[in-house]
């Protein structure tokens, strides 16, 4: 049975992951800019925007863009997973590290080995979504 599925919204919902991921570019705030970088997901026409939703050992882990599931994957793959702290710190400004996203992740999926168990089906809701229509 496959763990992620591709689901369509009206509205672009921004996931834990988008302001750490797109950077925003032309406001100080980043719910109020219009650019980023990378570019935030555009709607489909006739289908909405897609967002990546895995069920990863029970908690279901949504994703609004490639970029966000890509840099996930990156540092969950990794045996020793960087601080939240170090992680906020590479998006610069005064975002303390209590927002970030891995602070945020559930506490039963951060071991090496549930981690190890979710990597397989993150990669492969990345490849769905990377076919999915754009």
């Amino acid at each position: 049975m496959k763990k992620w599925r591709i689901e369509y919204r009206v509205e672009y919902t921004p996931s834990p992951l988008s302001f750490w991921v797109h950077k925003h570019l032309d406001s100080e705030v980043w719910s109020n800019a219009t650019k980023f970088d990378p570019p935030l997901p555009r709607s489909i026409p006739c289908k909405g925007f897609p967002v990546l939703v895995i069920n990863a050992l029970g908690v279901e882990l949504e994703f609004s863009s490639i970029e966000e599931a890509e840099h996930f994957l990156d540092i969950i793959s990794k045996k020793n997973m960087p601080t939240s702290l170090q992680l906020s710190n590479l998006r610069g400004g005064s975002y303390g590290p209590n927002g970030h996203w891995l602070s945020r992740l559930p506490a039963r999926l951060k071991p090496w080995v549930k981690r190890e168990k979710i990597i397989p089906i993150i990669k492969g809701g990345i490849r769905e979504f990377k076919l999915s229509p754009v």
